[in-house]
């Protein structure tokens, strides 16, 4: 129940009691019998009268404000009919006192600022909204970058510095990466695994056994004994298939074992991984040394150039890269699979690749805030900083402001502005009511004593 239906409630209860109590038809005169019970009965009945005159005296006050109470339009409607003037003390109000660039600034001078905005990095996950808020901004910046443009400014840069490139000190500096200890390892264990995969892929499974058939049948010839001897070993084709594919394993998984290991090691096993390291390294080095790489290299360069599309590939790798864009390629093929299979409904959800810069802004911000916590320096530049700012803000606008109020509050029709502030304030309003009812319960009962003391003092 709101303030309103208590205070009506009151009102009604008021008057019901007050007449409850009159003492020629109050069927309490049955109860309350003599002189003390009239008394009692007497005091009731101030009581409830005196609440009933006070409510009603506040419900009329509290009407009043904003319509006519009873019809009765003498000093009535008070806000409506003192609409100009309340605007205007409203209006002197919030500007020169209530928005006063004094009255502000000597409440934002006792403020630390930059205190605030530690707490805010600190307490309220401020950190992580602010790396969220930059990257948005960012995101928005370099979504609106034409892309094409820079590709098409870009590209002659581009296809000029790949023709510069000097093919065979770029090979050499790749040998030389490859045949590093620490990349060498890395490589030799991939191609382990890469060459793993393709002996169990099922057409290479396939394609051995077909020759492990046909060595098995040129091995027996024409000999029964050849044929008896592995037919007693029971030497089937896929038995040797078997004990091929796990003697590849076995040697496979022993090799990425020693070429895994690091840390502290046992002479056999750091001697295995050298030499393995070293062989690869004389294999990288012989096979660049069979041919002619300069001239390999710069056809190869010529062909590359005749095929690239430097502008499209710029355009493209900042679309992926810098503006997280799904790439292009993955759309077409998946475009293709759809068309090739029509029939079949598929929900695909294409993951999108993280944009370069967003783990180095997310850096530069912690780092950045870190800065501002540790530096009182630093704080006390922000602080001034944000107060001259607020400063110069509110004299800038400072007469504009009154302006924009008057405006806004020009805006609602008188029935619009009485329903906004009784809105506002009726739900307080209404407790002046019940505080009313109240009040002149107390005081009625009050003055009913006086007057029965009075009225016996004079008696005696």
């Amino acid at each position: 129940m709101d303030n309103k239906a208590k205070a009506t409630t009151t009102l009604a209860a008021s008057a019901l009691c007050a007449i409850s109590t009159l003492p020629e038809i109050s069927p309490l005169k049955f109860i309350l019998t003599g002189a003390t019970g009239s008394t009692i009965l007497g005091l009731l009945n101030h009581g409830f009268l005196a609440a009933t005159i006070g409510g009603m005296a506040d419900w009329f006050g509290v009407t009043a404000l904003f319509r006519k109470p009873l019809g009765i339009g003498f000093h009535t409607e008070i806000l409506r009919r003192n609409r100009a003037r309340i605007m205007d003390a409203i209006v002197e109000f919030v500007g020169t006192d209530l928005l006063n660039t004094k009255n502000i600034m000597e409440t934002v001078r006792d403020e630390n600022t930059a205190q605030l905005l530690i707490e805010f990095f600190e307490r309220n996950n401020g950190r992580e909204k602010t790396k969220v808020l930059v990257r948005e901004v960012l995101g928005e910046l370099f979504n609106g970058l034409d892309t094409r443009t820079i590709g098409k400014g870009v590209a002659p840069i581009l296809t000029a510095e790949i023709k510069n490139i000097d093919a065979q000190k770029f090979f050499d500096a790749v040998l030389k990466v490859v045949t590093n200890d620490t990349y060498s390892r890395k490589i030799l264990i991939m191609l382990m695994d890469t060459g793993h995969k393709i002996l169990r892929s099922r057409h290479m499974q396939a394609e051995i056994l077909d020759k492990i058939t046909e060595l098995r049948t040129a091995y027996e010839g024409d000999s029964a004994g050849r044929a008896l001897v592995l037919s007693s070993m029971d030497l089937t084709d896929e038995k040797i298939l078997s004990i091929l594919n796990d003697t590849v394993d076995k040697k496979i998984s022993d090799a990425e074992k020693i070429l895994r290991a690091t840390g502290m090691v046992d002479s056999a096993t750091a001697n295995a991984a050298s030499d393995m390291i070293k062989t690869f390294g004389g294999f990288v080095n012989s096979a660049a040394g069979t041919f002619n790489t300069r001239k390999f290299l710069d056809d190869l360069k010529t062909l590359f150039l005749q095929k690239f599309d430097a502008e499209d590939f710029v355009a493209t790798w900042l679309d992926i890269n810098v503006k997280g864009e799904t790439d292009p390629k993955i759309l077409e093929r998946l475009r293709r699979q759809q068309a090739a299979n029509p029939n079949v409904t598929r929900i695909v959800e294409v993951e999108r690749k993280p944009v370069i810069w967003r783990d180095a802004v997310d850096y530069l911000v912690d780092a950045k805030i870190d800065e501002f916590i540790r530096d009182e320096k630093l704080q006390r530049k922000f602080d001034k900083l944000i107060k001259d700012f607020v400063a110069g803000l509110l004299d800038e606008y400072r007469e504009q402001i009154p302006m924009m109020i008057r405006e806004r509050l020009d805006k609602f029709s008188d029935d619009e502005l009485t329903e906004f502030v009784e809105g506002h304030v009726s739900d307080d309003l209404q407790m002046i009511r019940i505080n009313g009812s109240v009040c002149g319960a107390i005081v009625g009962m009050f003055l009913y004593v006086v007057a029965q003391l009075i009225e016996h003092i004079a008696r005696s």
